[in-house]
């Protein structure tokens, strides 16, 4: 059986109110240095990373009355999903499927950095929503 690619963690993204209190309660008191806020309008939502050897922390502050909105609501702050770099997102999406996945993505979508995403739904992943990542062409 041929083996898939290699992946690697990617990030953990934390859902937060806002990436101020994400700033102030990850950086000085746990040395991590949250960065490079940006918008995702597809995602309705704000980010920043704070790096960690070669993964991050991904902060979402929701941006207005989306899912992560309902979330925090729902939830609280805290664990939202694990990101797993895949090198052909195409490729990991149809073996996704093929091994009995649900994604909730029917093709790639835009997201943070540059990247393209999908999302594989937490019913078949034992509660954990996955998030499959491509880096941009040229991002090493």
């Amino acid at each position: 059986m041929k083996r898939p690619p290699a992946v690697r963690l990617r990030h953990l993204a934390v859902v937060v109110p806002t990436l101020d209190a994400a700033d102030r309660d990850y950086g000085p008191r746990l040395g991590l240095s949250p960065c490079g806020r940006e918008t995702v309008p597809t995602e309705g939502t704000r980010v920043s990373f704070a790096p960690i050897g070669s993964s991050r922390i991904e902060f979402l502050e929701p941006a207005g009355d989306g899912a992560l909105t309902r979330f925090l609501a729902r939830r609280g702050a805290g664990v939202h999903h694990v990101a797993l770099e895949v090198p052909d997102l195409g490729a990991a999406m149809m073996r996704a499927r093929a091994a009995g996945l649900r994604l909730i993505d029917p093709a790639p979508r835009p997201g943070a950095q540059g990247t393209r995403v999908a999302f594989v739904h937490p019913s078949t992943t034992h509660g954990l929503l996955v998030e499959l990542v491509e880096r941009p062409a040229g991002d090493e």
